[in-house]
């Protein structure tokens, strides 16, 4: 069975400030900042990890349950696909040429 992978699309560029990533889209037209725990989020959707295995890295770094986390994390993740930060991919990153960019 294949699972989904969580991907950033191309051209955006993030950094890292403090706990929160500054995520800026191609051609600078938009601008978001992710707070601590759409932070991480954003850092494990690198082609190599499903949603499952997001909220359980949640889950360890939070005191959460993990139907809890993984709820969140559904809402964050397609939050982030539905404006564009994010996307899907039946593929690992390491499938597409790309390498892990954690």
């Amino acid at each position: 069975m294949i699972m989904n992978r969580i991907v950033q699309v191309d051209g955006v560029i993030s950094r890292r400030i403090g706990d929160e990533i500054v995520v800026i889209t191609e051609g600078g037209t938009s601008t978001h900042v992710l707070n601590k725990t759409a932070a991480v989020i954003w850092e494990l959707c690198d082609g190599e990890h499903s949603l499952d295995e997001i909220s359980a890295r949640l889950c360890e770094r939070f005191e959460v349950t993990f139907d809890e986390v993984r709820r969140d994390t559904a809402e964050i993740i397609d939050r982030l696909i539905t404006i564009g930060l994010l996307g899907r991919s039946e593929k690992t990153a390491t499938e597409r040429g790309e390498g892990p960019t954690t």
